[in-house]
């Protein structure tokens, strides 16, 4: 076995060997030892870790970094009003103005089908009282007579009758006429109204959200462009009152501080591995050079 190669060739690689090792205890030692170590009372240099040692400080630049920098205000709003998502939201209320009105009621409220009956009743009920209530203040007597007289004198017009009814007779005939009009409507409103008004409810929630926009000259296409505008409009209002409730700096920087050490080891890992792997093996070419380099020094 010709030695002669062992000796020329073991300075470079006990060198790369060396750099290998070195490199890749420096990398550890970023995650490792995770807590501190002390000695006769005394902590050990170096422990823990970099990073957890210096967990805090991490936490801050990366969430001031993100909060400040990496995601700001406008950078928000740019994505909240942007086609992409506008039109996401749009096909979405889209979507749910195309269900009848009941289905569309009983999912947003969140309502089963006995609830969404009761509440329908109430609101029969709410409608035809008000109803009753309107008609209450009205005085039938009053607008008989001034309907009615003009009727009644236009009918007679021309005939004998004419000159026997004068305004207080047909006041006195057609007052009294209202009056028991009124009574009775009052008395037999409910069984009148409640049945009109269910009907007229039931035949509404039938019909989709989009059906009876359409009814009111608001076609599907200015319906979306419709939302889109309140949407980007609440939204664009809105971002300066998100971020002042949202801290986005303060967000990151708690998660970061909470994370255990092996979660942020993990972190750190999914994102640089490629990069400490390549510190470690550079380690190892800078050890085989300089002891190449050793070796043709000794050489020459």
């Amino acid at each position: 076995m010709d030695f002669s190669i062992i000796k020329y060739l073991a300075g470079p690689i006990i060198g790369a060997v060396i750099g290998y090792f070195t490199n890749l205890i420096a990398v550890k030692m970023l995650f490792y030892p995770r807590k501190e170590v002390k000695l006769f009372g005394h902590r050990l240099p170096f422990t823990p870790g970099a990073i957890p040692r210096g967990k805090g400080r991490l936490a801050k630049a990366v969430g001031t970094a993100v909060g400040e920098t990496l995601l700001t205000r406008s950078d928000i709003e740019s994505k909240l009003i942007s086609d992409e998502v506008s039109g996401k939201v749009a096909d979405a209320v889209m979507g749910k103005l195309s269900l009848p009105l009941k289905e569309e009621i009983m999912d947003l409220a969140s309502l089963s089908e006995e609830s969404y009956e009761e509440k329908k009743g109430q609101a029969v009920n709410f409608i035809s009282d008000s109803l009753i209530n309107s008609l209450s203040k009205l005085n039938f007597s009053d607008i008989l007579v001034e309907t009615g007289s003009a009727a009644v004198k236009e009918k007679v017009k021309g005939t004998m009758l004419e000159m026997f009814l004068s305004d207080d007779l047909i006041r006195s005939v057609i007052g009294p006429v209202g009056t028991e009009v009124q009574k009775a409507l009052m008395a037999k409103g409910p069984d009148l109204f409640r049945p009109s008004v269910e009907e007229k409810i039931e035949e509404i929630e039938e019909d989709s959200g989009l059906a009876l926009l359409g009814k009111v000259d608001m076609g599907e296409e200015r319906t979306r462009e419709a939302i889109i505008g309140i949407y980007r409009k609440t939204a664009s209002s809105g971002i300066d009152r998100l971020m002042e409730t949202v801290d986005i700096s303060g967000i990151v920087e708690k998660k970061i501080r909470d994370m255990k050490e092996e979660d942020l080891e993990v972190l750190v890992l999914s994102v640089m591995k490629k990069e400490l792997n390549a510190i470690v093996n550079l380690g190892a070419l800078i050890g085989f050079v300089l002891g190449l380099v050793n070796l043709l020094l000794l050489l020459a």
